[in-house]
């Protein structure tokens, strides 16, 4: 599906792919923390942890407005299926931001477990469907931060709709990047705050990416590790990149984490191409 130039705006409910065009001008630059999240590992604390958190914060939320407990336990699974109840509310305080249900119904202390099967009326393994996966959290989860998680899923699906009205506006192409590089600030700051994904070394890469010239700096992916992805003006490229050599990675190339002759497979630039094709002659 991928087009040059062209970035893939996919909603799933229904399935459906929308060609956004990307401003001229600025290319992403991809840069490896060299941190390496081993996901199987910290699942219970980590990756695993945040979905339960979600499932029960859109349960939570689901019976806050208006749904009796069970009907919520057995309908509800994700943030999305609660997302419209959330806007009925703000709509009816004159907002179209869900965020708002969260910030009335979620409160921003920790919940314990107690707290959350008061309000569902059921042992949390039984509201998650006794699933292995989740049982292993709850037996390492000494509390849930349901306010955080969910205020985070549905800022950052705001985040994704303003990124694409963004670059269908009448703005200049200059001011479309900026714009754009603020959305990726901002999202990394609810990455690493909201829904705690981040660690030091994405957050040491991040902040040495803006500080050298990019619009815009996030990690990507699950977190934890891995990379960040950067907005950066074509014209900077190459210094940017040797900038980040210089403030990043030259301490890892001499205590042997790399080799300064892979640096090319750790970071480099990346404009949106077109994808694999075969050709019929």
């Amino acid at each position: 599906m991928a087009k040059t130039g062209f970035a893939e705006l996919i909603d799933f409910n229904p399935i459906r792919a929308t060609d956004v065009q990307l401003p001229a001008g600025g290319t992403f630059v991809i840069a490896h923390s060299l941190a390496e999240s081993q996901k199987a590992v910290t699942a219970a604390t980590n990756y695993n942890n945040r979905v339960v958190e979600c499932r029960l914060a859109a349960v939570v939320l689901g019976i806050k407005l208006g749904m009796k407990p069970q009907e919520a336990i057995s309908k509800v699974k994700t943030l999305s299926d609660v997302e419209g109840l959330c806007l009925s509310f703000a709509s009816n305080h004159g907002s179209s931001d869900p965020v708002l249900a969260v910030k009335e119904y979620l409160k921003e202390d920790p919940y314990t477990a107690e707290e959350i099967e008061k309000i569902t009326g059921e042992n949390l393994a039984s509201v998650l469907g006794n699933s292995p996966s989740s049982l292993d959290v709850l037996k390492a989860a000494k509390h849930f931060k349901l306010h955080q998680r969910a205020a985070h899923v549905y800022s950052e699906a705001k985040r994704v709709y303003a990124f694409k009205d963004t670059v269908s506006s009448n703005f200049s192409e200059e001011d479309k990047l900026k714009k754009l590089g603020d959305l990726m600030n901002d999202s990394h700051y609810s990455c690493s705050v909201l829904y705690e994904c981040s660690c030091p070394e994405l957050e040491e890469l991040v902040k040495i990416c803006r500080g050298n010239g990019a619009l815009g700096a996030r990690l990507t992916g699950a977190g934890w590790g891995g990379c960040a992805v950067a907005l950066v003006k074509e014209n900077i490229v190459p210094q940017f990149i040797l900038n980040l050599k210089e403030s990043f990675y030259q301490s890892r190339i001499d205590r042997g984490i790399i080799n300064n002759n892979d640096l090319g497979l750790y970071v480099f630039a990346s404009k949106p191409s077109s994808g694999a094709a075969i050709f019929k002659f």
